[in-house]
This record gives C-alpha cells, sequence and structure tokens, in this order.
C-alpha cells in the first residue's frame, strides 16, 4: 500500500487529521475498543482493557472479521467471566461461532422458569426459539407408574412442575433438535 504511488495529497487518505484512512463498516468505537486490546497485550497496562460487555463484543467482532486469533480468544475469554445471559450467549455464539457456549447455554434456557419471550426469540431467531420450545415441551409429559400392579398412568404436569426441571440435563434432546 504505501509503496505504491501516492497521488495528490489532498486525495489521499491517512496523510492528516483530516483526511483519515476510511474503514468501510467499522464503527469508531469498535476500532477504538480493539486498539486498547491490542495495545494493551504488547505495552501491558496502558491503556485500559475493554471492561463492558459490549466493549469486549466489539474487540470479537473485529477480532473475526480480521482473523486475530489471539484476540478473539481474549474476547471471548472476557465475555466468559462476564454476567453475560444465555440468550446473549446463544446470540454471540452463533454469530460468531463460539462453540463452547452454545449448547450450555440452551441447556440453561431449557431448564429456566420463564418461557421464551418474544424479544428473546427475535434476538436468537425464530427457528432456535422454536426449537429450544420445541425441547422444553418434550419434559412437561411426565410419566408415573401406579404401585398397584400394572396399572401406568400418564400425568400432563403444569404450573409449578418446572422446580423439578432445573436440574435435569437437556443436552440429549438438544443435540438431537439442534443437530449439534
Amino acid at each position: 500500500m504505501f509503496s505504491l504511488p501516492q497521488g495528490d495529497k489532498d486525495t489521499v487518505e491517512g496523510l492528516r487529521d483530516e483526511k483519515p484512512i476510511r474503514l468501510d463498516g467499522v464503527s469508531k468505537n469498535d476500532f477504538e475498543q480493539l486498539l486498547k486490546a491490542l495495545f494493551h497485550r504488547k505495552h501491558g497496562s496502558l491503556p485500559c482493557l475493554p471492561v463492558s460487555i459490549e466493549e469486549w463484543t466489539s474487540v470479537l467482532k473485529l477480532s473475526m472479521t480480521w482473523d486475530f486469533k489471539a484476540i478473539r480468544q481474549a474476547a471471548i475469554d472476557a465475555l466468559d467471566v462476564s454476567q453475560i445471559g444465555p440468550v446473549d450467549r446463544v446470540v454471540l455464539a452463533r454469530q460468531y461461532d463460539i462453540k463452547d457456549w452454545l449448547l450450555p447455554a440452551l441447556n440453561q434456557l431449557a431448564r429456566r422458569h420463564e418461557p421464551t419471550s418474544l424479544e428473546e426469540a427475535g434476538r436468537m431467531g425464530i427457528d432456535f426459539a422454536l426449537k429450544l420450545a420445541s425441547v422444553r415441551e418434550r419434559i412437561m409429559m411426565i410419566y408415573t407408574s401406579s404401585h398397584s400392579g400394572y396399572t401406568h398412568t400418564a400425568q400432563l404436569t403444569l404450573g409449578d412442575s418446572r422446580d423439578k426441571v432445573q436440574s435435569l440435563d437437556f443436552t440429549p434432546q438438544i443435540r438431537t433438535v439442534f443437530a449439534l
């Protein structure tokens, strides 16, 4: 890039503050967060590392775009220890190919009391929300056996039955429904 003929100084990007190099599709904030992470790795504590989930997501986004594997992993590690919820984990896992997050996040969503909200379904994608609902519905039919001989009954459990669900592992159903 720099060994090519440059042309007129008024039209060349990057020679002056008034004419910066444009990175189409990259926000100023995303780039600043990536630079923070890069400079911190190279020079220690200054400048400060990104702190918030949004800042680390910016680092993750650009590190994926430009194939910065070490910075990508640093962003994943930072997000992993943050208080990021299961819906956000599903969204980020799908968007940035974080394979280790998807199954545990879906399992956590399958176990929780609350059903998937319309807003959460929109964020995850309707296809994922419907598949998750399918996994959750599989547990609602609980089969019980009677202790009086050979009588077996099926009982549909509603209401507080989700209390028992929190300890279950939905991994086999999730693997089947989501083809993981």
